[in-house]
């Protein structure tokens, strides 16, 4: 490695070789369109008082930053984010994506990423509203890592980096 390489945040390197690798793989990390058919805040709306582990027959196309990722084994969690602040949790399960996309979701997603995810509306075992996906894709790959959530950002930072203030604090959105 030079030297500009080595002065290039870790995280940085990380995220810039996975978003190489997807091209290399033929997957474009920014496409130009996405097929997304609801809001996340339609989602919520048209479902307000599922009950808890509901299957509905409502098949949506949703898109979002990902701002809380839990990576099991057969089953992943993510938690979806919109521009108005709106989330909404979405489930890759090994059953309904398959082998290869559930690995692809492990190795490719990060906190930051936008994400599609096409899927039945459905309420977990724990009654959050959620998205079980049939299929995902990403959306636009982020390159740099999102604050950490429980510090809080300096004055200076928030005026600096004004869309990562919008994107971690929702009183900066309202």
């Amino acid at each position: 490695m030079d030297s500009a390489e080595t002065e290039i945040p870790e995280q940085f390197r990380i995220r810039r070789d996975k978003r190489a690798r997807l091209l290399a793989e033929g997957h474009d990390p920014y496409p130009v369109a996405i097929e997304r058919t609801h809001t996340l805040a339609e989602v919520r709306a048209a479902h307000p008082d599922l009950p808890v582990d509901t299957t509905t027959d409502d098949i949506v196309g949703v898109a979002g930053r990902v701002v809380f990722a839990r990576n099991t084994g057969k089953l992943c969690f993510a938690t979806l984010q919109d521009g108005d602040g709106t989330r909404l949790q979405v489930m890759i399960s090994f059953d309904k994506v398959g082998r290869e996309a559930l690995d692809a979701w492990k190795a490719d997603v990060d906190l930051g990423d936008i994400v599609y995810v096409h899927g039945t509306v459905i309420s977990s075992r724990r009654g959050e509203l959620s998205v079980l996906a049939d299929s995902w894709r990403m959306a636009a790959k982020s390159l740099r890592p999102l604050p950490v959530a429980h510090k809080e950002m300096s004055e200076e930072a928030r005026v600096r980096q004004r869309y990562v203030d919008l994107i971690v604090r929702p009183q900066a959105r309202g």
